[in-house]
């Protein structure tokens, strides 16, 4: 490949490095990409994006713990990096240590105030500690930010339906749905809630749909 040449000419070319190792991701040669992203941050050891999709693929591996690392030097390189400490949450979140993740979603969204899937994501761990009002507040924030965030309409219903609040759950799948008509784990959900109110026949048609 192009990057591959690059780099048999300028073997301390970190950006050939990195790029391979995007490529490899890409092409779910996982093993491969961390070489490349290692060696790329060897060379430069600021290479904060580098750090970060090496991040990414640990997680993608299930290595949560090493991506969290990764995902700090990050912080350590760009301190204003929204995106890495909403990165470390994410990590932190599939290791069930779900304030940790609070915490590292609310840096995010101080350092990016805009930044809905920060939001959704805050609101997802608030939820999994039972804080239920508060994880409102994240899904509803997340959809004032990007009114067309599908993920927080139907995480808004889902919790909604929790709480007995019919009506609103209901407008939260049909919203979910009406923006993303494919979305087959809002169908799931929608009829979920049918059941609990016995409506049997429209909950079998949703969840149908849910399942493919």
């Amino acid at each position: 490949s192009y990057f591959q040449t690059a780099i048999k000419i300028q073997p301390n070319f970190a950006n050939a490095h990195y790029n391979l190792g995007n490529a490899f991701n890409k092409l779910n040669e996982f093993k491969k990409a961390i070489g490349c992203y290692e060696k790329a941050v060897k060379i430069n050891p600021n290479y904060a994006a580098a750090y970060n999709n090496l991040g990414n693929v640990f997680r993608e591996l299930g290595e949560p713990k090493k991506a969290i690392s990764c995902y700090e030097k990050v912080t350590q390189i760009q301190p204003d990096s929204g995106t890495a400490y909403s990165n470390i949450g994410v990590a932190f979140k599939e290791l069930r240590e779900f304030q940790k993740a609070i915490d590292c979603y609310e840096k995010a969204v101080k350092i990016k105030p805009n930044y809905v899937v920060a939001y959704n994501n805050l609101g997802s761990a608030f939820q999994e500690l039972n804080e239920f009002k508060k994880a409102i507040g994240c899904y509803q924030k997340a959809i004032q930010v990007d009114p067309n965030y599908v993920n927080a309409y139907n995480n808004l219903g889902i919790i909604l339906g929790e709480l007995d609040h019919v009506n609103e759950a209901k407008k939260c799948f049909e919203k979910s749905l009406s923006l993303d008509p494919n979305r087959e784990k809002t169908y799931e959900n929608y009829g979920d809630l049918l059941l609990k109110l016995n409506q049997h026949s429209k909950a079998l048609e949703y969840l149908r749909k849910g399942t493919g």
